[in-house]
């Protein structure tokens, strides 16, 4: 089957993100089910990230439209959910780890350079800024094959620190299985209202300012919210 290529986005900016207006509709944070072709493998808390949850949760739209989604899917694909809502401390300690990877495999960067590339990769943790993650509208995913419980071969590690994860790298190589599987990620996420961020094949967006930014929405739909309160 052949698939539609995946357009190339320009760069984001964090800062932009800051601008757009935020009209938060108070929608709640559920817990992703886990069904036959929908689950979770909360990833942070595997890797031991402080104060990460042990359960992925995201807003009941996003899982709304996650199952939509998994509909549009061959049937022996489905979607795991590796992280949705994020807490600021969790924030902090991905950045931390991903630092520490750009650290050793950038050594050759200057400090300046390195921490350009971790904005790539991660929001900033900073006073004031509500990151993708924060607002119960963004979710971490990748595809796996219901028949062996295998998660699919998307050409790069998850949180990987280079080129390889920009979405759109693996155009290149269109002949690929992991163009195919992009390309199939990508298309049934956005046919059900994601938005994707440029530079993380797994990184997609509803509600929030990153996602008011690349839909042209005037404003934002989900702001800061917080679970287990």
């Amino acid at each position: 089957m052949t698939l539609p290529t995946i357009p190339n986005l320009p760069q984001f900016s964090w800062q932009a993100t800051k601008q757009v207006p935020i009209v938060d509709s108070d929608e709640a944070l559920i817990p992703i089910p886990n069904h036959e072709r929908l689950t979770s493998y909360p990833i942070y808390f595997a890797k031991k990230i402080p104060d990460a949850i042990d359960i992925c949760v995201a807003r009941s739209s996003v899982v709304k439209r996650l199952q939509q989604a998994v509909e549009l899917l061959p049937k022996h694909l489905g979607i795991v959910v590796l992280d949705g809502w994020r807490s600021r401390m969790v924030q902090s300690g991905v950045q931390d780890d991903i630092r520490r990877t750009i650290n050793r495999d950038y050594a050759q960067l200057t400090q300046l350079e390195q921490e350009q590339l971790l904005l790539d990769f991660v929001a900033p943790v900073i006073p004031d800024f509500i990151s993708p993650h924060l607002t119960g509208g963004a979710v971490d995913v990748t595809l796996f094959d219901t028949k062996t419980g295998d998660w699919v071969d998307l050409g790069s590690e998850f949180d990987e620190p280079t080129t390889r994860s920009h979405t759109h790298y693996y155009e290149s190589f269109s002949d690929s299985e992991a163009c195919y599987y992009r390309r199939l990620l990508y298309h049934v996420m956005t046919q059900v209202g994601f938005t994707n961020l440029p530079t993380e094949w797994w990184h997609f967006d509803f509600g929030n300012a990153l996602w008011a930014l690349y839909s042209g929405q005037d404003k934002a739909i989900y702001g800061a919210a917080s679970w287990g309160d």
